[in-house]
């Protein structure tokens, strides 16, 4: 009898061992995976467009404008906003409109080479700083204008360069102020070869005007 109640209870001891491993193995399996995934790099959700930059002939070899130019008094504009300005000698005059006034070296040299403009800007009411930031805003929208370039900027004045006609263009900007406010726009534009003559001639624009 002894010998049987051994057997019955190695039977359940090996039957409990059983059920045990079978339950281990259920669990095992019940476990998911664990999720692998590869990183790669995502494309641009907008790529940038690329920019074709701007056609560029050479300049025409008309010599280049020199700093230290005689100039001479000239007075532009109606009673009572009149202005005196250093004009080169020798240079012409052209107004394309009431209120500018262009200078160009010689009669019919007045493509793509360098000359200066002098405008009235008075009827804004602008303080000069942000006539220049307006300026600079205007240039970054004209269709005329590629790839400007803006050299450096201050308070009254800024230089840059850009692409018009397929040539590139230096040009010294500025505002003379009255009252406190932006009166005149002065700008001498040019060719590379022509920068020493136009920072001369533009800060003497800038200094010398009388209002």
């Amino acid at each position: 009898m002894r010998v049987r109640w051994l057997g019955v209870a190695c039977a359940l001891v090996l039957l409990a061992a059983g059920a045990a491993l079978l339950g281990y193995r259920v669990g095992r399996e019940d476990v998911p995976e664990p999720v692998r995934f590869e990183a790669r790099p995502m494309p641009a959700a907008s790529p940038s467009i690329p920019v074709t930059p701007a056609e560029v002939v050479p300049d025409d070899p008309y010599p280049a404008l020199r700093p230290g130019v005689r100039t001479r008094p000239v007075e532009v504009g109606a009673p009572p906003f009149q202005v005196t300005l250093p004009v080169p000698r020798g240079w012409v005059r052209s107004d394309s409109s009431p209120g500018e006034w262009r200078w160009f070296p010689e009669p019919g040299l007045t493509k793509n080479l360098f000359f200066f403009r002098v405008s009235q800007v008075g009827q804004n009411h602008q303080p000069v700083a942000d006539a220049v930031a307006g300026r600079i805003a205007a240039l970054r929208a004209a269709p005329d204008a590629d790839d400007l370039v803006v050299e450096s900027q201050s308070d009254d004045r800024f230089v840059s360069t850009y692409v018009t006609d397929e040539h590139r263009r230096v040009s010294y900007e500025g505002f003379i102020p009255r009252d406190g406010t932006a009166y005149l726009r002065v700008a001498v534009i040019g060719r590379e070869a022509d920068r020493a003559g136009l920072a001369d001639l533009f800060d003497r624009l800038m200094s010398d005007t009388e209002l």
